[in-house]
């Protein structure tokens, strides 16, 4: 039986050697853990649903308990118009589940003294100096601008409290004005769109409102301006170095690109595959991720796998903590994940849910159609069907990948959530 089993390890070790780097990870990495966590059976019935009904192409959920993986699966195509299974070494674009990854490299400058949260963000960014907010026209009075009444601090860039908005997913005057300003344009540097942005008027004054905002891009550009480096560097120096979140960053690496595939929309008529042709700024699918453009977008700019994501997430599970690699100290964490929006409107947030420092927080019990988490989970998602959340109540995190726009459309994260906690009746829109 000994000789057997050597002659066992020396096949596999021959197959191993004779694959490519990405066919070895590919490899090492689908050998999945037993699934012990107790929806599993659930879970995989909801990734078998997602691809029966056509609301995703392929899709991977990965559930950590008290830092242990309890639970994996991988389901469907990576590329459906040529037949590419998903793995679990697939590359995903992340958009705005970049946004918790510079809010935490940001705290670790903050930790070292070199801001307070308060601090109005023109002392870093002077161009920021002259601010002004919008007042739309009424029938008896033009558009005009007015003082803000106070300073934009960095606590309200990371609470989405700055009265920014986005240029993509609303119309206002203000989202109009960023259109034609073109920001969020890959051809400029994070200094040049922050110069771009500071010469257009607030939506709000600052503090009164949570508006979904570029805020996290001008946080890249204050993370740049207080470390001397740019983004990309510091995130490597800071969070994916020490992680060894070796397949995250601003472009697919080379060794990578293979394992990269399509975005896809989900709409009325289906799955469709996207290109850029036609897309917004800040929502293009392939430009910023195959090719290394000046914009670092600090509110959507990652890919990433789900393994590396993984670990970012085990990360915050461990109060800052991985192992033995200290990232941010746990009271720090604690700040960045209880709700700082108080008294503000919540905007599309809802009554059940606050936000922290560049996370959503859950703040109340769950309401029909709100995400059945517990209270105190707290987490983001990205534009493309990605998803994680940390549940400190239950020591548990999770990460879903997909890549499908639209995912609201078959109410995709809800039903996750639910699969994980044993709920029952979800619909699927």
């Amino acid at each position: 039986m000994h000789k057997h089993f050597y002659i066992l390890l020396a096949i596999i070790g021959i197959a191993l050697s004779s694959c490519t780097p990405a066919e070895k990870q590919t490899a090492a990495s689908e050998q999945l853990v037993p699934k012990t966590f107790a929806q599993a059976g659930q879970l995989d019935d909801l990734l078998t649903t997602l691809i029966a009904e056509g609301s995703v192409p392929g899709a991977a959920i990965m559930v950590v308990e008290r830092g242990h993986e309890v639970y994996f699966n991988v389901v469907g195509n990576m590329d459906m118009e040529n037949q590419i299974p998903q793995t679990r070494a697939s590359i995903a674009r992340y958009y705005s589940m970049t946004k918790p990854i510079v809010g935490i490299a940001l705290m670790t400058l903050y930790e070292k003294g070199k801001f307070n949260l308060d601090d109005p963000i023109a002392k870093y960014l002077p161009e920021y100096s002259n601010l002004k907010v919008y007042v739309p026209a009424t029938d008896t009075a033009e558009a005009t601008l007015i003082e803000p009444e106070r300073d934009v601090t960095i606590r309200d860039l990371m609470r989405h409290t700055s009265g920014m908005t986005y240029g993509l997913f609303t119309d206002t005057e203000v989202d109009n004005m960023y259109r034609q300003a073109g920001i969020l344009n890959l051809t400029d540097t994070n200094a040049q769109m922050s110069e771009k942005l500071a010469k257009l008027p607030l939506l709000t004054h600052p503090g009164t409102q949570w508006i979904y905002s570029v805020s996290v891009d001008v946080q890249g550009r204050l993370i740049e301006v207080l470390s001397g480096k740019t983004l990309g560097e510091f995130l490597h120096e800071a969070i994916f170095d020490p992680l060894q979140m070796n397949h995250t960053g601003f472009t697919v690496k080379a060794a990578d690109r293979e394992l990269f595939g399509p975005a896809y929309s989900l709409g009325k008529d289906g799955l469709k595959r996207l290109s850029d042709d036609g897309q917004k700024p800040g929502m293009t699918v392939d430009l910023p991720f195959l090719n290394d453009v000046p914009f670092e977008s600090g509110g959507s700019g990652l890919v990433s796998s789900i393994d590396d994501y993984a670990k970012f997430a085990k990360m915050l599970l461990g109060n800052g903590a991985l192992g033995d690699v200290k990232i941010l100290k746990s009271e720090t964490l604690a700040m960045m994940t209880r709700d700082q929006l108080g008294d503000a409107d919540h905007g599309w947030l809802g009554d059940d849910m606050g936000f922290g420092l560049d996370f959503a927080v859950k703040t109340g019990a769950m309401t029909e159609g709100r995400l059945p988490q517990p209270v105190g989970s707290y987490g983001w998602g990205g534009l493309a069907g990605t998803y994680f959340w940390v549940d400190p109540q239950n020591q548990l995190t999770v990460i879903f990948q997909t890549q499908v726009m639209g995912h609201d459309h078959a109410n995709i994260r809800n039903r996750v959530v639910a699969a994980v906690y044993g709920l029952k009746n979800t619909p699927a829109n």
